[in-house]
Formats: C-alpha cells, sequence, structure tokens
C-alpha cells in the first residue's frame, strides 16, 4: 500500500508517521489457526510419506500476503544453513500455465536465470534436482485464484497436476491462498484438492471481539502519535469505514496518523479520521463518511 491518495502535507515527519502505521503486524485469530495447521501439516509429513495441503481463500484485502510472510517467519527458523529445508513462495499471475508454474518453481528455488527457451522438460529436471537437494518444508503459493480464473479448465488442470507431482514425488506440502474462485478448484480437479486436509475462508471482520483486537493491535502498536481513539469512540465507525476490511483499515489508520502528526497534540481524532477516510475512499463517499460529524477539510 502506497501513501498517494493522502492529500495533507509530506513532510519527512509525516512520512515517517506513516510507514510506521504501514509497518504495523496485527494478528489475529484466524491467522492463527492457519498457521497452527501449517505447522502440524509440515511436522506430520516430515514423519509420514503423506501429501497434504492446505487452501486459504480471502477477500482482497483480508492479509494473504500477510498471512504468508507469517508462515514463513515460523518455519525459517528451521532452515538449515546450506538453504535446505527452505520455505519456498511463488506469487501467480493470469498468464498461468504448465511452463508458468515450472517457471515460477525454478525461481522459487533460487536459480538465477531460466533456460533461454523456457521449456519445460529443462525447468522440469532444474526443479526436480533443486527440490532433492533442498528438500524444502513447505511450498506457499499467493493469487492461487489465477490458475482456475476464466475458460482454461484444462490449463488449470495441467497446472495443479505439475504441483501434485512435485508434491508426490518430493513429500511437501503445498499452502495455496486466493480469492474465493479457489472454489472451482474442486471441480477442476478433486484429485489435487482431495490432498487438502484443510480449508479455511478469512472473511471480512464482524463488529464483535475480534474486530477490537484487532484494532487494539494498531492502537497499541503505534506510538508516534496518539491513536488511542481507535480502540475507543472511532472502534465502530472504524467497521462502518472499512466494511471490515484490512486493507482499507490500515489506509484509513495511516491516513490519520498522518494528519495528526501535524497538530500540536499529535492526537488521532474524529477529524483527521473523517479526512484519512475521504482521501481513502474519495469524495464521493463524503456523504457515507462516519466520521464526518467532527469531519475537517484536508489541508
Amino acid at each position: 500500500m502506497s501513501t498517494s491518495e493522502y492529500t495533507g502535507p509530506l513532510t519527512p515527519e509525516v512520512l515517517r508517521v506513516g510507514e510506521q502505521v504501514l509497518n504495523v503486524v496485527v494478528d489475529h485469530a484466524v491467522f492463527r489457526r492457519i498457521r497452527e495447521a501449517s505447522m502440524e501439516m509440515v511436522h506430520i509429513m516430515r514423519s509420514l510419506k503423506l501429501p497434504h495441503g492446505i487452501l486459504v481463500q480471502a477477500d482482497s484485502g483480508m492479509g494473504k500476503s500477510l498471512l504468508i510472510e507469517l508462515i514463513r517467519r515460523e518455519l525459517a527458523p528451521q532452515a538449515l544453513p546450506n538453504g535446505a529445508n527452505a520455505c519456498l513462495h511463488m506469487a501467480l499471475d493470469s498468464t498461468v500455465d504448465a511452463n508458468g508454474i515450472a517457471a515460477a518453481m525454478t525461481r522459487a528455488l533460487g536459480y538465477p536465470a531460466l533456460p533461454a527457451r523456457r521449456q519445460l522438460e529443462s525447468m522440469n529436471h532444474m526443479t526436480q534436482a533443486a527440490l532433492e537437494r533442498t528438500r524444502p518444508l513447505a511450498l506457499l503459493i499467493d493469487e492461487m485464484q489465477h490458475v482456475c480464473e476464466g475458460n482454461k479448465d484444462i490449463t488449470a488442470r495441467s497446472v495443479t497436476d505439475w504441483l501434485k507431482v512435485r508434491m508426490d514425488r518430493h513429500n511437501f506440502p503445498v499452502i495455496c491462498l486466493g480469492t474465493h474462485a479457489l472454489e472451482r478448484l474442486a471441480v477442476i480437479n478433486p484429485q489435487f484438492t482431495g490432498r487438502a486436509s484443510a480449508s479455511f475462508v478469512i472473511q471480512p471482520f464482524k463488529f464483535d471481539e475480534s474486530w477490537r483486537q484487532v484494532v487494539a493491535g494498531f492502537s497499541s502498536a503505534v506510538n508516534s502519535v496518539d491513536l488511542s481513539i481507535a480502540n475507543g469512540a472511532a472502534c465502530r465507525p472504524l467497521h462502518q469505514a472499512s466494511v471490515g476490511n484490512m486493507r482499507m483499515l490500515k489506509r484509513i489508520l495511516t491516513y490519520a496518523c498522518m494528519y495528526a502528526s501535524t497538530q500540536p497534540n499529535r492526537v488521532v481524532d474524529m477529524a483527521s479520521l473523517s479526512s484519512a477516510f475521504i482521501d481513502a475512499k474519495g469524495q464521493v463517499a463524503e456523504q457515507m463518511n462516519p466520521f464526518r460529524s467532527g469531519r475537517r477539510e484536508a489541508t
């Protein structure tokens, strides 16, 4: 996320405050359940030859990339100095096919360059040699929904079959994250999804205790300005403004803290939140601004 929508002053101090909020990592119960399942699966597969996987569906902005980073951090201490037992990571795009997944795996395994013609057979040999050498703990795949979007079931089956062969041969789990389009994988290739020992759905937050814990996490983590209002009077308006979406919550809080840093008291209030909401969603959303009773115009 950038701060390109922010319309307030951009001094070095304002940017420093914005960066601090952007770097806040707030864990929550759903993330912990997925990480615990991932760690358990890795542990089981180190003892048993039983290929498994996990499918995670989430709306855009609900923290899939953050979850991948948290899983990588938990697995990192188990990697060896020579690079063996590492956790591999790849992110797919809308052009993915069998060659594309092989190329992505080749890059994830640390090859500095792909074969000149990117022939599937050559990349298969490269990935096989590297997988035998590194024996990865897990493969994390972001944006997996691209495999099954659109009218390309044949391509989707070839991609997932390619992955399935590597899972079986080298005995590593695959953790796939993507949007709700991932549901179609069960129809496209049930043999692949049948290896998923668990499926999770990360929904937008409801206004409940989990939401309060997330907002409180931001409030306690930010020390460059006073963000205590987020855990008090602004807790419900923040939920209304973000519709429970983590990315939108962080965007609004980032802009509000940047506005607050320009004030003598450095306190986030309803006025700075109101200006942040307009920056994040545009003037067209002003009439639905849940902070508007204390709104001030951006300067």
